[in-house]
Parts: structure tokens; C-alpha cells; sequence
């Protein structure tokens, strides 16, 4: 019977949408009153427990954070720990916290098959500029992630590396994709989204300790819509560096040009 309601529920919120495709697993919402749906639907944990719900076209990214899947609804905006963002195809990204608000409300967490359902709306804005409002938000049997310590996938070594975060501008960024690959003298660590992307260029025989940007054969770079930037400025700490098993990990913060790039951190494994 659980299962059953769950059907009609997606069913009627489906079928408010125009334009709507029902494929699982699914994300997909009324952005402005034009139809968005992911490509791609994934639910991941974070180290700290927390969880990242997004859903990604070939050009745009939706990203929800909530502190956990707990069958509940979950408020965003203020100063919540939760958020929701929209990344146009500009790279302009929209976020809840702290000057929108919206509800995230997780309706099904089936711990069997590792997946979870459930409905969004929010009000995201950048400040000053503009404001996009999300309706009709669900996802649908999102698989689950959960966190693991970073392994080399034999398939695609260089690929979903291990974990990569920061904060542009003050706002939260969260890669789609990490990857670390090992060059013939430099560790490339790349996190990025559709848009935007942070590069971290270390020696190969790069040791832990504290070091002060710029500083010779270190790259931290910054892209986005409008190019790339190199740090100016700023710190990189290596806090581990095992050069038998590939792995390194690490923060930093920089400052470009024109952004700023704070509580950056990589734990990653280089192929």
C-alpha cells in the first residue's frame, strides 16, 4: 500500500508538469515556468555526513544539500545548513542561502534498493541581479552514494577521484565530477560542474606543510563563463601525501582576480 500511494503521488506531480517524461531515476522541476529535467538524478554523501541531491543536463546543474535522507522535510534559506543552487549554462548560479527560501521534503527512503523519492520548490536568487523560483520540483528514486574512502576505479582511473569542495565567493561549490591524474612531473587535481571548474596543479614530490601562493611549479586556477584565473594569493595546506598508494589530501583558499575561493579541500587518489 506504501508503495502504492507513493506511485500516485509522482503520478499527479508528473503529470502537472507540460512536457513531462517519466524515466527512473528522475529529477525535474519548473524553472521560471520552463521545464527542467536532469540527464542525470544522484544522491551522494559527503564526509561529514551530510547529503548533495543533483541533477545535471549537459549544460545545467541543480544541487540540493540537506543534513541527512531522513524521511522529513527539510527548510531552506537563511542561515540553514541546507540549500538548494541552480548553475545556468552562463555559469550564473543561483542560491537559496541566504536571501531565498523553499522546502525539500523527502517522502520515500527505501534502504533496500538505496534510493530516495521526494518534491522541492525554492526561491534562489543572486544577489542584487536576479531571481529564479523552482515549482514542482521532484526526484524519483535517486540512487544512493554513500561516502566512501577514494579508490582507483579500474575502468576509468582517472575519473570520481575522491572528494572535492569549496566555497566561490562566498557560495558553496560542489563538483559533479572530481579526477587526479598523475602527469610526468605534477599532480592535476580537477574538480568541476557543466560550468565551472577548480584546477590544482602540485609537484609530484610535493611534501605536508603549509605553503603561501604563488609559489613556483603550484597552480590553483579558477574557470568559469567569462575564462580562467590563477591565484594571486592565498595558501595551500597538504595535510597527507602517500606516495606509495597515490593519495593526497589537502585545503586551500586563493584569491583571482576577480574571485575570491575559500574552505577549499581535495582527498583524492591520482592515477
Amino acid at each position: 500500500m506504501k508503495h502504492l500511494l507513493l506511485f500516485f503521488l509522482f503520478a499527479i506531480v508528473f503529470s502537472s508538469c507540460e512536457n513531462t517524461e517519466t524515466n527512473d531515476p528522475a529529477l525535474q522541476a519548473q524553472l521560471d515556468g520552463s521545464f527542467f529535467k536532469a540527464i542525470d538524478a544522484r544522491v551522494s554523501e559527503n564526509e561529514d555526513g551530510t547529503y548533495l541531491i543533483q541533477g545535471v543536463t549537459q549544460r545545467e546543474t541543480l544541487t540540493i544539500k540537506v543534513s541527512s535522507i531522513g524521511v522529513r522535510s527539510y527548510g531552506l534559506g537563511g542561515s540553514s545548513a541546507n540549500y538548494a543552487s541552480f548553475e545556468r549554462a552562463s555559469g550564473d548560479t543561483y542560491f537559496t542561502n541566504p536571501y531565498g527560501s523553499g522546502t525539500v521534503v523527502i517522502s520515500n527512503y527505501d534502504e533496500t534498493a538505496g534510493n530516495i523519492s521526494g518534491t522541492f520548490d525554492f526561491t534562489a536568487v543572486i544577489e542584487g541581479v536576479d531571481t529564479l523560483v523552482a515549482q514542482r520540483g521532484i526526484f524519483f528514486e535517486a540512487p544512493v552514494k554513500r561516502y566512501e574512502e577514494p579508490v582507483i576505479d579500474p575502468e576509468d582511473p582517472a575519473a570520481n577521484a575522491g572528494t572535492f569542495l569549496a566555497h566561490i565567493d562566498d557560495n558553496p561549490f560542489n563538483p559533479v565530477t572530481v579526477t587526479a591524474i598523475e602527469t610526468v612531473d605534477s599532480i592535476v587535481i580537477t574538480g568541476g560542474t557543466t560550468n565551472r571548474s577548480i584546477l590544482i596543479k602540485l609537484p609530484l614530490d610535493i611534501e605536508t606543510g603549509s605553503v603561501v601562493l604563488p609559489e613556483e611549479g603550484i597552480t590553483i586556477s579558477y574557470r568559469d563563463g567569462t575564462g580562467s584565473e590563477d591565484a594571486l594569493s592565498g595558501n595551500l595546506i597538504v595535510f597527507s601525501h602517500d606516495t606509495a598508494r597515490n593519495r593526497i589530501k589537502g585545503t586551500f583558499y586563493i584569491q583571482t582576480a576577480n574571485s575570491t575561493i575559500t574552505l577549499g579541500q581535495f582527498n583524492v587518489i591520482y592515477q
